[in-house]
């Protein structure tokens, strides 16, 4: 496998459509609208799937399809081993599971979500490395704990990035990351987690050993209890974020936009 380094983890995606020339592709309704832009925006079609309680897919796909399947809040990674046995064409959206082994046809994941100090960039795991025309990326910063609004403020610059080689300025500043101490870090505040909510959590969560995931996934029983948990965390001064869009009533996936509270793995 190729290692690249790029500007975002959207741009990871778009480099992949280009590279094999991908016309379908397999998207599940459940992700972040940015991908399915990236798709749009690269002529690629989407067929679009949905996802049960456990995450899995809720369908079979022909047997050499293109299919992205993200590794949801980095708690996934046995659904992944199990497609990957499947089907060769698996593109791996590991943004929520910086630390996972390399499965599938190519897998991609993201800076930022892992590493606050970083602002942008992803790593592309892939075994095909294209000539495409594209520059480095000449953004620079200083790192530094954001803001709410610097985050959002930094998440509407990712949007519009065209796709670039990382910029030296994040380069640097991840091959200096203790990737090893981070990664015990942020596992052992997920199991902390785990054992306060497990017991009420209706997710039944089997992660691997070496898995270091993006956040705890707490799926309450109802709306109330989510908006309770949510209310209690930010009087601790925690924001918590809602994944992704609403959707309607009628898909399985609504119920995760209004009982799935993604609780952060804060790491000062």
């Amino acid at each position: 496998m190729e290692i690249l380094y790029l500007n975002s983890a959207r741009n990871c995606f778009r480099y992949l459509i280009k590279s094999f020339q991908i016309q379908e592709i397999y998207i599940p309704y459940y992700i972040c609208s940015c991908i399915r832009h990236a798709a749009f925006d690269e002529g690629c079609r989407s067929n679009f799937y949905h996802i049960n309680l456990d995450f899995s897919p809720c369908c079979e796909f022909p047997k050499n399809a293109y299919i992205l399947y993200p590794n949801y809040f980095g708690v996934c990674s046995k659904i992944v081993e199990r497609l990957a046995e499947i089907y060769p064409n698996l593109i791996v959206d590991n943004s929520h599971s910086f630390y996972s082994k390399c499965m599938g046809l190519a897998s991609f994941n993201s800076l930022r979500k892992f590493f606050p100090q970083i602002r942008d960039g992803g790593l592309l795991h892939t075994p095909k490395k294209t000539s495409l025309n594209i520059d480095v990326e000449d953004y620079s910063y200083t790192p530094k704990f954001l803001t709410y609004d610097e985050i959002c403020k930094n998440e509407r610059r990712i949007d519009n990035l065209d796709m670039k080689f990382m910029s030296e300025t994040t380069c640097k500043l991840f091959k200096t990351t203790d990737l090893d101490k981070e990664k015990k870090r942020r596992r052992m505040f997920f199991d902390n987690l785990e054992k306060i909510y497990g017991s009420t959590n209706m997710l039944k969560i089997n992660i691997n050993y070496d898995d270091a995931p993006f956040c705890y996934p707490y799926l309450a029983k109802c709306e109330k209890d989510a908006d309770g948990l949510v209310n209690k965390l930010k009087d601790k001064k925690v924001t918590v974020y809602r994944y992704w869009d609403n959707m309607p009533a009628g898909y399985p996936e609504s119920l995760f936009y209004k009982c799935l509270v993604a609780i952060p793995i804060i790491i000062n």
